[in-house]
């Protein structure tokens, strides 16, 4: 049964994507934020839209998720805090950090050699803080405080170093396209939303990023949330994944993260996880749903409101607990000094409960 639905149009059309969010000032709105955004059921399909879901978007570190799934669906054994890492677009918190260390000590790798992501330095301000005032942490090579250990994505490469070493694959280029373990992961993705990728560019910590319409992604991440149709080895991983990472929901972001702070409150009954350039997914098996969106001007925080208000004002139908997600519905914006000088909040149209 359909929700709601706004008219959309073939992809190669030019359709005006809705008001999404909204930032007022002291009662005068400072932004707008555009996009779309989908529920889509399992079984039934879309039953909500906003904007175009035939929009191709890349998803980015929103499909962290599926990225695991491949590795998981192969027979790769993890535990459960390396699943939710492998998940993870993390802020090198000191427990990030350790995890890393620990997965590529047991892999007899080494972070600065092994890691294609690049060197970074910490999302973290207590971490970065550490770190700058530690001058033993400097890397001897570059003479920098950035390492690749530190990379947000330093656990999605350590889960991909993974999956090459269980199925015997050289870890050289582990990150090219060509690479079988890219491969297996494009095979994956047009399994599960039914279509044929529309490109393939590169993301931002060297690996592959796979271009795919709204519709398509939101198709894949329900599969995660009802994966009955799947394999036996497919549900096993699609249940591994959602029960890791809303055990451990600050690995895969961190203790500020709005997606861990949305999923830790929800009482596991969802999974949100965001990827960059205002992307965000979340994985709902509850009422067999997934929620997908992207701001068309990338904005993250517009992002974290856009997520928060569809899980606030679906809860009812999404059978979730929206505790986490309600305060970043209707952001209250504070400076410096901690006064409250505005509000970011969604202005989505709501379903009538």
């Amino acid at each position: 049964m359909v929700l709601f639905m706004t008219a959309y149009e073939p992809e190669n059309s030019v359709l005006s994507e809705p008001v999404l969010v909204r930032v007022d000032r002291q009662d005068l709105t400072e932004s707008l934020h555009y996009g779309s955004a989908i529920i889509y059921h399992a079984q039934q399909g879309i039953i909500a839209a906003w904007g175009n879901p035939n929009k191709i978007i890349f998803p980015r570190s929103a499909m962290k998720p599926l990225q695991a799934f491949t590795a998981l669906s192969s027979g790769l054994d993890l535990s459960d805090e390396q699943i939710a890492f492998g998940c993870a677009s993390h802020h090198a918190e000191k427990i990030h950090i350790n995890l890393a260390k620990n997965w590529l000590d047991a892999l007899n790798l080494s972070s600065e050699e092994h890691l294609a992501c690049g060197p970074a330095l910490p999302q973290n301000q207590e971490s970065l803080a550490d770190i700058l005032q530690n001058s033993s942490l400097k890397n001897p090579e570059t003479h920098s405080f950035s390492k690749r250990i530190y990379h947000g994505c330093s656990g999605k490469h350590c889960c991909q170093l993974a999956f090459c070493h269980h199925n015997g694959w050289d870890i050289d280029g582990y990150y090219s396209p060509e690479h079988p373990a890219q491969h297996a992961l494009f095979t994956q993705l047009e399994s599960l939303s039914d279509a044929p990728l529309a490109k393939i560019a590169i993301d931002g910590c060297s690996l592959p990023a796979p271009a795919m319409t709204l519709a398509g992604f939101g198709r894949a991440m329900a599969q995660l949330a009802n994966p009955e149709k799947l394999s036996l080895a497919e549900k096993k991983a699609a249940m591994r994944i959602f029960e890791s990472t809303t055990k451990f929901p600050f690995l895969t972001g961190g203790t500020l993260a709005p997606n861990s702070q949305m999923t830790y409150k929800s009482n596991a009954t969802f999974f949100a996880k965001n990827g960059s350039e205002g992307v965000y997914a979340c994985i709902i098996p509850g009422s067999n749903c997934a929620v997908v969106l992207k701001m068309a001007d990338g904005a993250m925080r517009a992002a974290d409101t856009a997520i928060a208000g569809i899980l606030h004002d679906y809860c009812k139908i999404l059978k979730i607990d929206p505790a986490g997600a309600t305060p970043f519905a209707n952001h209250i914006m504070r400076n410096a000094a901690g006064s409250q000088i505005g509000n970011t909040y969604w202005v989505g149209e709501k379903f009538n409960l």
